[in-house]
């Protein structure tokens, strides 16, 4: 056993593992905030959220080297190597979602709670609550080897896509031009951009969920027709909607 390469793989397999804490960390923070009645963010949580936002960018550059540094210096095998670029991609996918989580922050924090726009948010928060349970469990299916949770991340991706269509269709049905509050009107094409956001970090958590699934069964399902592989893996595995 090559002791060196042995510890760098789980080096960059932690450090990704560190790198997704924070990122879950910063998720629940923006659900805790959608689930909320007051939408009132200080400046402290702002600066708190960006600070984790560096760590993260910082994560995803030593993350690289680790890469790059293992194939150039330990010759991996193919599964040492499928690993390595798993994880690799898993933190390209996480620092995405990472800025996408600060975008959605920002937004929140030019908003003001209106009774107006109350039940579009109550929807956001569930949508939110939902994409933040497939990051997890698109994470943990790496982690833990565990294949159900790739195929549920998969299969959810539809449902959160439906609700993001959903959500758009009833605010353009609002007759927005009768709208005379400017601040309403505001609130209401940024709860759009927040719900097309929130879709994003689900089709990043998909992402992670392929990349999963390739280091699990080594097939790279990428570009591909996913609804016949879940099925074909349900098959193999008895998975169960």
């Amino acid at each position: 056993m090559d002791v060196k390469k042995d510890n760098a793989i789980k080096l960059i397999k932690n450090d990704v593992e560190k790198m997704a804490e924070l990122i879950l960390g910063q998720l629940r923070e923006l659900e805790n905030i959608l689930s909320s009645e007051e939408l009132h963010i200080d400046k402290e949580k702002l600066e708190s959220f960006s600070k984790t936002e560096k760590k993260i960018d910082k994560f995803e550059i030593k993350i690289s080297d680790e890469f790059i540094n293992i194939v150039c210096l330990y010759n991996p095998v193919a599964s040492e190597l499928r690993k390595i670029i798993t994880c690799y991609r898993l933190s390209i996918n996480l620092e995405r979602i990472g800025d996408i989580a600060q975008k959605i922050l920002r937004i929140l924090s030019e908003m003001k709670h209106q009774q107006k726009i109350a039940a579009f948010m109550d929807e956001t928060s569930n949508m939110m609550i939902m994409t933040n349970n497939m990051v997890e469990k698109s994470i943990l299916s790496f982690f833990n080897n565990d294949i159900d949770y790739a195929i549920w991340t998969l299969k959810n991706d539809d449902v959160i896509d439906k609700i993001n269509r959903k959500m758009v269709k009833k605010i353009l049905k609002k007759n927005l031009a009768d709208i005379n509050d400017q601040d309403i009107l505001n609130n209401f094409f940024n709860i759009k951009t927040i719900v097309s956001n929130i879709e994003r970090i689900a089709d990043h958590s998909t992402n992670i969920a392929e990349a999963s699934i390739y280091y699990l069964k080594g097939e790279d399902i990428r570009h591909s027709d996913i609804s016949k592989f879940v099925s074909g893996l349900e098959e193999d595995t008895g998975v169960k909607d």
